[in-house]
């Protein structure tokens, strides 16, 4: 039989593997405003938001989670995201340069505010 600490040490591991994937998402979210930015493309895609929103809320509900909760976690990531590309865009409109692939991967992608 499973006790507290057993739980807790699961719900560690599954919290690592979570922030590691939102890592993951970010970097590549920094790569699409590198594309955005090469190819004269906005940085904010209504439909693309609510697709997303819309597609992971029918997995979570799949999954048995309430679907208005996933809809609002993944508005707090796309806003967080979108502020990421719009950041980096905007940096390298500063800049006047065409980015390349390299550019900004480096970079940290929280500021520490």
């Amino acid at each position: 039989m499973m006790n507290i600490k057993n739980f807790r040490q699961e719900i560690d591991t599954l919290d690592e593997i979570l922030v590691q994937t939102l890592a993951k998402r970010f970097d590549l979210c920094k790569q699409i405003a590198i594309y955005k930015s090469q190819v004269g493309m906005p940085m904010m895609q209504p439909e693309r938001v609510k697709e997303v929103k819309e597609r992971c809320s029918r997995i979570g509900e799949k999954h048995g989670l309430d679907a208005e909760f996933t809809r609002r976690l993944y508005g707090l990531i796309i806003n967080e995201t979108c502020e990421l590309e719009d950041r980096l865009m905007q940096s390298f409109k500063q800049e006047n340069q065409k980015p390349n692939r390299s550019d900004s991967l480096s970079k940290p992608i929280f500021s520490s505010n």
